[in-house]
């Protein structure tokens, strides 16, 4: 079975983001010596997200392909293109907080699929992480997504030999 925790610290929920900043996804399993991650372009994988120019919000959906899909936009809101998704970081239904902190990089608009009749419309992210290509990743460990904790991001300057502190 899967223990809870990593001999790192990393633990389910923790949140993975790409060295640029970009989100990546979150820790859904640890082993004594890895982490499963599920990507933000996994189907089963929502994120809540927010544009940068507008209070407007939906929910970021993983795609097959690696594109992802912003569902249940105010059909008000205007959308450009090339426009940057971050992390809402709202509370859910039910009380629950997200499980990612505010104001995280997701990515920008390429596409937006408007129906008239419609009171929501459709957003078509490209992610800013390279998802398919990541070298490299970086563990918030003190998030708790859903439990409270801080949203403080610590400072992470690797040390001489290379190697990231705790």
């Amino acid at each position: 079975g899967m223990a809870r925790r990593l001999d790192y610290g990393i633990e389910v929920g923790h949140v993975v983001i790409a060295s640029g900043g970009a989100l990546v996804g979150r820790v859904i399993g640890v082993g004594p010596t890895f982490a499963r991650v599920l990507l933000i372009s996994d189907p089963t994988s929502t994120v809540i997200g927010q544009f940068v120019s507008s209070v407007a919000t939906g929910k970021v959906i993983g795609q097959p392909g690696g594109a992802l899909v912003m569902q249940d936009v105010d059909s008000t809101v205007s959308v450009p293109i090339g426009e940057e998704v971050f992390t809402a970081g709202i509370e859910l239904e039910g009380g629950l907080r997200s499980p990612y902190p505010k104001g995280i990089l997701i990515g920008q608009v390429v596409d937006v699929a408007r129906d008239p009749n419609e009171v929501v419309q459709t957003v078509y992210l490209q992610p800013a992480a390279p998802l398919d290509r990541l070298e490299f990743v970086l563990v918030i460990t003190d998030y708790q997504g859903g439990l409270g904790g801080s949203t403080e991001t610590p400072p992470c300057e690797p040390t001489a030999s290379g190697v990231l502190p705790n």
